[in-house]
């Protein structure tokens, strides 16, 4: 059975065939960057093809994409030669990229366990600055979805280990280091949840 990345490396042409069209997630880039400077360096965590950094770029960002997939860096690549994108993973040490006034993880953590949280909030916080912001999309819920974890394309089955969080659990493996401030659009209905964090200085 294939992973993770082998299945966003099959499929990363449907992501950007849907993706590039769709401009559902912009209200919500908009509501986070009033939290952010003009002009502001925002990274783009698990940016997939790069549709959403595009958006970034168009609001006045100066935007870094990562993903590991290597087919979808090579899409976003094509689809916004202006934008620096590089391969890389979200729980790797990636503060040779500098420091960043925000951060995007919009969908990023689904692929986490609860465990690797405490260690993917620890990189984050080493890139942002001292009055950074992060915005973080979750599918609400707890543990692994064995319904939205493993597929099959083409005769191939893949394990997309996709994990559900809570708010509760964020602001646990985020303590001392951000501040939950808001969500966005809040909706019952919706299992999917829109975070904004704030950066808190350390007193070290």
């Amino acid at each position: 059975m294939k992973g993770i990345k082998d299945f966003y490396n099959k499929t990363a042409n449907e992501w950007s065939e849907k993706w590039y069209r769709d401009e559902s997630m912009l209200p919500y880039l908009i509501k986070f960057f009033k939290h952010l400077p003009s002009k502001p360096k925002v990274l783009d965590l698990c940016c997939g093809a790069g549709y959403e950094s595009m958006r970034m770029q168009k609001l006045g960002a100066d935007v870094t994409g990562i993903d590991f997939s290597e087919v979808s860096i090579h899409i976003a690549k094509e689809h916004n030669p202006q934008i620096k994108f590089v391969v890389d993973n979200i729980l790797n040490d990636y503060t040779y990229l500098g420091k960043f006034d925000g951060c995007t993880v919009i969908a990023g953590f689904i692929h986490l366990s609860s465990e690797q949280l405490e260690l993917a909030f620890d990189r984050i916080y080493n890139i942002l600055s001292d009055k950074g912001y992060l915005f973080i999309v979750i599918r609400n819920g707890s543990g692994k979805s064995k319904s939205s974890s493993y597929v099959t394309i083409d005769g191939v089955e893949y394990d997309r280990d996709f994990y559900l969080h809570t708010l509760d659990e964020l602001k646990e493996h985020s303590q001392g280091k951000f501040e939950f401030i808001t969500e966005l659009f809040p909706d019952k209905n919706s299992c999917w949840k829109y975070y904004i964090f704030k950066y808190i200085k350390s007193n070290a």
